[in-house]
């Protein structure tokens, strides 16, 4: 797999199901006992894909680019059964926050998070967005 980018701070798929659990539990929605998994597997490649290198090649190679593309794997992906937008939004936010880069959340981010998850908008406009914020 080769080395760890950096030495920044990535999310297990536990702390990932643990958020969704909990956007789940406070804003409403339904919770499938044990993970809420719709898909899995697009939760463990977008993991692994923020974390290593690809032949040597970082394939998202700055924090922002990592955090979008976190986001919008689970929101696109629908990785879990519910609550995918608030989690991908959270993890978002988190990943960021995590490695030092600060990040101000405000109500615009729903319009790129909805458009996300109807195909209306790329990775590249929430890059956009976090860059601004």
């Amino acid at each position: 797999m080769g080395g760890v980018s950096e030495n920044l701070v990535f999310p297990t798929i536990e702390q990932v199901v643990h958020v969704n659990r909990r956007m789940i539990e406070t804003s409403g929605g339904s919770f499938t006992h044990p993970n809420n998994f719709h898909n899995r597997d697009s939760l463990e490649y977008i993991l692994e894909a923020i974390a290593y290198p690809l032949f040597g090649k970082d394939i998202y190679p700055s924090v922002v680019e990592k955090a979008a593309a976190l986001g919008c794997e689970i929101i696109k992906s629908h990785v879990f059964l519910d609550g995918n937008k608030r989690t991908g939004t959270y993890m978002v936010w988190s990943f960021l926050i995590s490695n030092n880069k600060e990040i101000r959340l405000e109500n615009s981010i729903i319009n790129i998070i909805e458009g996300i998850a109807e195909g209306k908008m790329a990775q590249s406009e929430l890059i956009e967005w976090i860059n601004a914020h």
